[in-house]
């Protein structure tokens, strides 16, 4: 069943992708394309996933893909449902919506002990940190709320800040889910 999961969350993102760059056409900018942090999470969701089929997996980075997925969904639902991030309807359900959904139920299904959840946070934050210079030089963001040219750097900061709040939540309850779980888990195993 995990393994299923798993390759089911590897193919969805692949043929997101896929659909992504044949729908797009000539608008597909490669390097554009990459600098969407949706894009980043799914990939290493989708590498993590295809991985976990064949060999065990680091618990850390299983738990990184985690937390980045859920953080796409819940960002998704919260500042980007309703506008328009051109990216078509397919692509857009697979990545903002079902492979974060998967990949949190795989890991709920899956549950593994991790320490040093803060260790999650440098991606983000070189993320932001790309994201925020690299903008200004070629005048393109991948998010509204990361682009100061309509509200200013305030609202930047504000949308930063529930960004930042989120990835310390989730990092925090995956890390604390996954331990707990995997120590019931392992509970109920040596008892039977």
């Amino acid at each position: 069943m995990i393994k299923l999961l798993r390759m089911a969350v590897f193919l969805l993102v692949l043929s997101a992708e896929v659909y992504l760059m044949i729908v797009l056409g000539d608008r597909f900018q490669p390097v554009n394309h990459f600098s969407f942090f949706t894009i980043l999470s799914n990939v290493l969701a989708a590498v993590v996933a295809l991985l976990g089929v064949f060999q065990p997996v680091s618990a850390q980075i299983r738990g990184a893909a985690v937390v980045y997925m859920a953080t796409t969904g819940l960002v998704y639902q919260f500042l980007l449902r309703g506008i328009d991030v051109q990216t078509p309807a397919y692509a857009n359900w697979v990545l903002h919506i079902i492979v974060p959904i998967l990949v949190v139920v795989e890991w709920l299904l899956a549950p593994e002990k991790t320490r040093r959840w803060w260790t999650w946070l440098a991606f983000p934050a070189a993320y932001l940190v790309y994201t925020l210079v690299r903008g200004p030089i070629v005048g393109w963001y991948p998010y509204p709320f990361m682009d100061p040219r309509a509200n200013g750097y305030g609202s930047v900061a504000l949308g930063c800040v529930f960004v930042t709040v989120v990835f310390v939540v989730l990092s925090f309850a995956v890390s604390w889910a996954g331990t707990k779980l995997a120590q019931r888990k392992s509970a109920t195993l040596s008892r039977s």
